[in-house]
């Protein structure tokens, strides 16, 4: 069977066979798709879309299954899920196709979640090192041994003697338990894995503005005119938001910047890929900045009614010559001009980054940076601007506000 470009693409001329509808599954497997054809899918109309009915079952999905909307864990973006649930047991699971984010799309990592719960090499018991060997034990004694433990431990040396780490992993109920469990503990020796990866970006970024989150969205990448990846490799780390700056490169032409020391998947996609050396974020950015300056392609009214401080950032960048740039980062002046033209001549324009702007000791100062070049073109406040952090886990913000952390309360 060959469809025309008309029937793939219009919603009102569902795929049919012998003038009967048929569902996603039977028409996958009649066409002879494989994985190609499960990611050309995510961009078939809602319309074409239909449940597979129940005598169909062969072709997919068990009979008796009910879908339950979850989310991927893996990280950041957040992928919605259909689990499929028979009898109390998650047998199988689809992308959601309509989900803003995913829009039917998996990676590889986000089709595998089922595994976490039910995979064949889940350990689903507790075990005990008896004379150097695993055995399995009891949920009972198992919680009934760590809880005298972690008891007596209290009693000999109090409850500061223990270090509670959560998780953004957690969901915002689990987040909040934890924090209660520790604080009915009687310790604030508590933290959450975030400390290394997103507390430099809530630092910098609530530093600049107030509030340390990313401030435009996945899909709202679509409307960039142009894009700057720093210390992030999407295609990698994060394979369906890639997906987003690939609709922005199609629809607006919009040129990808990736600085990063090392060639990756995503540079491998950039219109300008610059490489620093390891540290030198801030000397970079404001060699970019530089040359925005020297040519006035900020964007003065903006500056003058929203930003206030600019002068001193002025001061600072007009250190940071084209030569002392390349000295210290090894980026030559060639390269900052060609990405200075591209952000300042292609508007709004995102800024994303991820871990590798914010694991550092200076990591508060990359972010900062990052946000001072928001504010000096302009890009922020405006769809298809802003500072976008791509993070490791889902819920980060979630956790951290419902409250893992040692130095708030939830909410």
């Amino acid at each position: 069977m060959k469809l025309t470009r008309k029937q793939v693409t219009d919603a009102s001329a569902p795929p049919a066979i012998g003038g009967a509808l048929m569902d996603r599954r039977t028409f996958l497997a009649r066409s002879g798709l494989t994985a190609g054809g499960f990611a050309a899918a995510g961009s078939l109309s809602l319309g074409m879309m239909q449940k597979a009915a129940e005598a169909d079952t062969a072709a997919g999905e068990t009979a008796g299954a009910e879908p339950i909307r979850t989310v991927c864990t893996h990280c950041s973006v957040g992928c919605g899920i259909y689990a499929e649930v028979e009898n109390g047991v998650w047998t199988g699971q689809e992308p959601a196709f309509d989900h803003p984010f995913n829009r039917g799309a998996h990676c590889a990592k986000g089709a595998s979640v089922r595994e976490h719960g039910h995979g064949e090499r889940r350990l689903k018991y507790p075990t005990k090192l008896v004379n150097g060997k695993w055995t399995k034990v009891s949920w009972e004694q198992a919680v009934n041994e760590i809880g005298d433990q972690m008891l007596q431990i209290r009693e000999q040396s109090g409850p500061d003697s223990v270090y509670w780490l959560g998780s953004a992993k957690h969901n915002n109920e689990q987040a909040y338990l934890f924090r209660k469990f520790y604080a009915l503990w009687g310790s604030n020796n508590g933290d959450h894995q975030a400390r290394i990866c997103h507390s430099t970006t809530v630092a910098g970024v609530a530093n600049t503005w107030g509030y340390g989150a990313m401030t435009n969205s996945y899909n709202d990448i679509h409307n960039s005119k142009a894009m700057l990846v720093i210390g992030g490799n999407p295609a990698e780390a994060h394979p369906v938001a890639m997906q987003h700056l690939f609709l922005a490169k199609e629809r607006n032409n919009a040129p990808l910047i990736v600085i990063d020391p090392r060639f990756t998947r995503t540079a491998a996609h950039a219109d300008l890929y610059i490489r620093l050396r390891p540290g030198t974020d801030v000397p970079v950015v404001w060699g970019i900045l530089w040359h925005i300056f020297k040519n006035g392609w900020e964007d003065k009214e903006f500056i003058s009614q929203r930003v206030y401080g600019m002068d001193d950032i002025r001061e600072e960048v007009a250190k940071w010559t084209p030569e002392e740039v390349e000295r210290v980062s090894g980026v030559s002046e060639d390269l900052c001009y060609q990405a200075a033209k591209l952000m300042a001549q292609n508007r709004p324009g995102t800024f994303i980054w991820c871990m590798g702007g914010t694991q550092h000791h200076i990591g508060n100062n990359n972010t900062r940076a990052y946000c001072v070049f928001q504010l000096a073109l302009g890009n922020m406040g405006t769809s298809g601007g802003g500072t976008n952090i791509f993070r490791g886990h889902d819920n980060v913000q979630g956790a951290t506000d419902m409250c893992v952390l040692s130095h708030s309360l939830p909410g």
